[in-house]
């Protein structure tokens, strides 16, 4: 189907489709999105998540225009998180109304909190049950894709949520309109504008989720405080602009992508018993850009959780191939030990290693981080003198001028060190353990708090001397540690 196409019979059916001729331009942005890259094909079938909200029902009623020309046979899935009691019923029960009225298959799943694994994080858990339901569903109806409302405004946020992260490529790339061959975003490229737009005039409601609202989590404050900054400060096209950029550095990361692959299928490159070994000649004979990513992919590989892994880890690597002897070791998270073996560079993870914790989460101010691997929660405040409960052992307090940001929240690394408050020198983590009489399958289990310093925190042991809050601290943070 084509643009001229879709004009035509809009022309030739003026009653024909919800939203009448209100939408043709959102209609035709969707059409040309689903073209430019390859999104649909004729006579698909297609699962559309539906939460109810203005972008995916924008989302079903735009393919349900376009749905005869391609031969498109729709099928309606709902989860429902349970989230918010009886207005989470309520948006199952609109979805079901409109997809009754569209005359789609409508299916609903409500999520089962009982399945919740312990040490696993709630976002995770939301995300990991409504992708499964969504899966089942296209595979119990042979659906060809699974269609989702993103919007360029979701786009626009998650590069910036990923900038402030400190992300490369495969992060600035942003949400990809195709994931996995199968996953769609047809509304990638309509502003949220358009979509409210597109419904009012078809005189289509939706119903509002007022976590969105919630200023806790970092995406909602991007949403609600930088963008609107930025659009008013610098450039009004802000959100245009980041998913340009997006674009842009997909086709970049596509082609590093792609060496990568071809780097790992290299005669060079040899899998072994629980690791693999990498030909340093050929090794740093590839660009940098290359050969830092095939590092990250490799260790990925030796991780089923396909992370864990930061960019300090892929450096050490790099030191490790440029200057490092024969017979120099270093010991990565997950029980991964990297080894300079003459010409060879070799990674091996015990088998042993497999269960031991490892964990690292970047830490925003404020914000709140779910550490899934130990089941702990983690909530990071700007605070003031008054507010300060020094009674309260779940509450840690810091002075944030004197923190080297940014910092990250992990378990211990080889070679960490820390200075204990009221000492003048620093000690290495594993002899502060060893002294507090940790056990060692314990050890890994220890939250640190680390800037771009050192350990400034260790959980339930000790504050660094060089952050404690003094007579002249200005701003300080407070850190709240419950179970999740």
């Amino acid at each position: 189907m084509t643009l001229a196409d879709y004009s035509k019979r809009k022309r030739n059916n003026p009653a024909d489709a919800v939203g009448r001729d209100a939408g043709l331009d959102m209609i035709k942005k969707v059409i040309k999105t689903i073209e430019k890259y390859k999104l649909l094909d004729k006579e698909d079938r297609v699962v559309v998540a539906l939460s109810g909200g203005p972008d995916s029902t924008a989302l079903l009623v735009a393919l349900a225009q376009i749905s005869k020309e391609l031969d498109l046979n729709i099928v309606v899935a709902h989860y429902n998180h349970r989230l918010r009691g009886n207005s989470s019923d309520e948006d199952e029960k609109y979805s079901q109304k409109l997809a009754t009225k569209l005359g789609f298959i409508f299916l609903s799943e409500k999520m089962d909190l009982n399945l919740q694994q312990k040490g696993q994080s709630t976002e995770d858990f939301y995300r990991q049950q409504r992708y499964q339901f969504l899966n089942k569903v296209a595979q119990d109806y042979k659906a060809q894709k699974i269609a989702l409302g993103h919007n360029i405004q979701d786009q626009a946020e998650t590069v910036l949520l990923n900038l402030l992260r400190g992300s490369g490529l495969e992060g600035l790339r942003g949400i990809l309109p195709m994931r996995e061959g199968k996953f769609i975003r047809p509304l990638i490229e309509i502003s949220r504008g358009e979509i409210i737009f597109f419904l009012s005039e078809a005189g289509i409601s939706y119903c509002s989720d007022s976590s969105n609202e919630s200023n806790i989590y970092l995406r909602n404050k991007i949403r609600s405080e930088l963008i609107p900054y930025l659009k008013d400060k610098f450039n009004p096209k802000i959100v245009e602009n980041m998913a340009q950029m997006a674009q842009i550095l997909r086709l970049d990361d596509e082609l590093i992508s792609n060496s990568v692959q071809e780097a790992m299928q290299s005669t060079y490159i040899q899998n072994q018993d629980n690791g693999v070994s990498l030909n340093i000649k050929y090794v740093k004979g590839l660009a940098p850009s290359i050969r830092l990513r095939l590092f990250k992919k490799i260790l990925e590989s030796l991780n089923p959780e396909k992370n864990g892994f930061s960019f300090s880890n892929i450096n050490a690597l790099e030191r490790l191939v440029q200057s490092a002897e024969s017979g120099k070791r270093i010991s990565l998270p997950l029980g991964i030990e990297a080894k300079r073996e003459y010409d060879n560079l070799i990674l091996t993870r015990d088998k042993a290693s497999l269960n031991q914790v490892s964990f690292e989460y970047p830490v925003e101010i404020p914000g709140v981080i779910s550490v899934k691997e130990i089941n702990r929660t983690i909530r990071v405040e700007k605070t003031t003198r008054d507010k300060m409960d020094l009674q309260c052992k779940d509450k840690v307090y810091l002075d944030l001028d004197k923190i080297e940001q940014p910092i990250v929240l992990r378990n211990r690394r080889d070679g960490d060190r820390f200075q204990p408050l009221g000492m003048k020198g620093r000690q290495k983590i594993k002899s502060l353990f060893i002294n507090q009489k940790i056990p060692r399958d314990k050890r890994n289990e220890v939250m640190l708090l680390v800037d771009q310093d050192s350990v400034i925190w260790i959980e339930n042991m000790h504050l660094n001397e060089r952050v404690k809050i003094t007579q002249k601290t200005k701003n300080i943070i407070s850190l709240e540690i419950t179970n999740s």
